[in-house]
């Protein structure tokens, strides 16, 4: 959750608050500069966090809050996570460690201490003493010479793996794209002020402007059935609320440090969930505690909602339907527990890898905000599970998400008929909860990792296409910048290419891979063997020496396709051909 201080705003006197203007982003004309601190990201990945220099994102933006902001956006993706001992060790002395009861650095140290303690040094080990005491500790823990590192080196690594300065960088879940950052950085900066709301009051759409539109986009006014399902989901998440046929409060409350923002959490999380089962909120203010003392003012309009998770006039409404998102926040822990007694008992295979949380916020992208109820990790994939849809439009949204993210509907309220129906003619994985004993928990193993697969796929074919398209209008694409935009090795880039769904692309967009230089198209290629055939009957006639042939063969060669790396290795592919 980011701070009050860190949002870029403008606040106004009128009367006896201060209106506070957030500063949003509402075109993209910063497209640019995310992807370049997207592909700045992408390119850490694998590195420690000493080498992540955070001035770079702030020069691109300028603006140190919009910087930060950014920042904590993408920490939603990318996060530094400690490497564990089996990325480090062979399984054969992960196992031996784990023999004498050390699973991380922690545990390491403290086998360490305790050693030291009874030593004949009695606690303390100097460094003359230092390399003696690790031989020995290394021999006695099975630690040996591994891939050129030797004993004492491998032992002081896997002490300090879990600093946080020499936590690798690691992207969870799919890449995002520029617009996904701008739709989370609007969200993140309404979240924060809204979480230190002591009040939010809606106002619902006038029933004339309504019922001039389709039903089936925002029906009639809110019915006493739908307010007292909405009501239910406030006090189900511990929110105060007040609810009638003209509008909603929503109170927000302190906690013993008289601070706002750890309960105004949930109150962000209900008011998302509250618009996205279609509630017609069409306008707002929220009572904001500055940091200051004082109380601002926020005007919250349709667009602002919207962020939210709300539904624009133009929007297809309710997303979830109240009754199946109220009933699947019941019955939540229900399924959390009945799950991890399965893996317990080790009735889950394929599951011991997956972690398993409670969603603390929906799915927010460039297409919309969702619900989600959990979320599953397993190194850097991530899996969500969301309430089942509440309509066709809606599920074909959903469907529309599922192609980017992995996700998985889950059926927690045991639809009715009709909900049945939109479940059968989703495109989208489903797993449909019948108890402990039931036959739907053991294949969820199984369909975490095909969802996870199949938007790998999706995701990898993707950006082939686009890295394809952009070697075309280019006309020549240099493996280093391959190797980025793939996000790889440039030893790996040949590897990525070789795939008979690379291939096939490739072959069909007409270009040609030159390892150790890049790709180019049929006409970058026919230029360069034309200015090869030129040059070489040039020096023939001449009778020079060849290395001033290829000098000036690599110099027309750099005009040609605009590039200097890799031009050694077009060059013997071109006096190969």
């Amino acid at each position: 959750m980011l701070k009050l201080t860190d949002l870029r705003k403008t606040t106004r006197k009128a009367s006896e608050y201060r209106i506070v203007y957030p500063h949003l982003l509402r075109d993209r004309t910063l497209n640019p500069r995310i992807e370049l601190a997207i592909r700045y990201m992408e390119s850490m990945l694998g590195k420690r966090r000493s080498e992540l220099d955070q001035e770079v994102i702030l020069r691109l933006f300028g603006d140190p809050k919009i910087a930060r902001c950014i920042v904590a956006s993408l920490g939603a993706t990318y996060r530094h996570r400690a490497r564990a001992f089996s990325e480090e060790l062979p399984a054969e002395q992960v196992a031996a460690l784990a023999a004498h009861g050390i699973a991380d650095s922690m545990a390491l140290r403290l086998w360490l201490f305790k050693r030291a303690n009874v030593a004949p040094e009695m606690g303390f080990i100097g460094g003359a003493e230092r390399a003696a005491f690790l031989r020995a500790a290394a021999d006695d823990l099975g630690i040996t010479e591994t891939e050129g590192c030797v004993a004492i080196a491998a032992i002081e690594r896997l002490i300090s793996l879990d600093f946080p300065a020499n936590a690798p960088l690691v992207r969870v879940g799919t890449l995002p794209t520029a617009d996904d950052m701008i739709a989370r950085f609007n969200f993140e900066t309404l979240a924060a002020l809204l979480a230190n709301a002591r009040t939010v009051t809606l106002s619902w759409r006038s029933t004339a402007k309504r019922a001039s539109r389709k039903a089936s986009v925002f029906g009639a006014m809110p019915t006493t059935n739908e307010i007292a399902l909405w009501r239910a989901m406030c006090a189900l998440a511990g929110v105060r609320a007040e609810m009638s046929s003209t509008g909603a409060t929503l109170y927000g409350q302190q906690d013993a440090l008289a601070g706002w923002a750890r309960h105004g959490v949930r109150l962000v999380r209900l008011l998302s969930a509250l618009l996205t089962t279609g509630m017609p909120a069409r306008s707002g203010e929220a009572e904001i505690n500055a940091p200051t003392g004082d109380i601002w003012l926020l005007r919250l309009a349709s667009d602002m909602l919207a962020m939210l998770g709300g539904a624009s006039e133009e929007d297809i409404g309710s997303l979830v339907a109240p009754t199946s998102l109220l009933t699947s926040w019941e019955r939540a822990s229900t399924f959390a527990a009945d799950l991890a007694t399965l893996r317990r008992a080790g009735e889950l295979p394929g599951m011991d890898r997956w972690v398993m949380r409670r969603a603390i916020e929906p799915i927010i992208l460039a297409d919309g905000v969702y619900p989600a109820l959990f979320t599953f990790t397993r190194g850097d994939e991530r899996v969500y599970l969301v309430p089942l849809p509440a309509s066709e439009a809606a599920a074909q949204r959903l469907a529309q998400l599922a192609v980017r993210v992995p996700l998985i509907t889950l059926d927690l309220a045991n639809g009715d008929e009709a909900q049945t129906h939109i479940e059968a003619t989703t495109p989208v994985a489903h797993l449909r909860y019948d108890g402990r004993k039931g036959a739907s928990l053991p294949s969820l193993p199984a369909l975490l990792d095909r969802v996870v697969g199949k938007v790998a796929d999706t995701a990898d074919a993707t950006l082939l296409a686009e890295v394809f398209a952009e070697a075309r209008t280019a006309g020549a694409l240099t493996e280093a910048h391959l190797a980025e935009r793939l996000g790889c090795a440039e030893d790996a880039v040949a590897a990525r290419l070789s795939v008979p769904m690379a291939q096939a692309e490739r072959i069909a967009q007409g270009l040609c891979y030159v390892e150790g230089f890049g790709l180019c198209t049929a006409e970058t290629l026919e230029r360069a063997q034309q200015a090869a055939r030129d040059v070489a009957g040039k020096w023939e006639a001449q009778a020079q020496g060849s290395a001033l042939m290829i000098r000036t063969l690599g110099r027309r060669l750099r005009e040609i396709t605009g590039a200097s790396e890799g031009i050694e290795c077009l060059i013997a592919y071109l006096g190969a051909a």
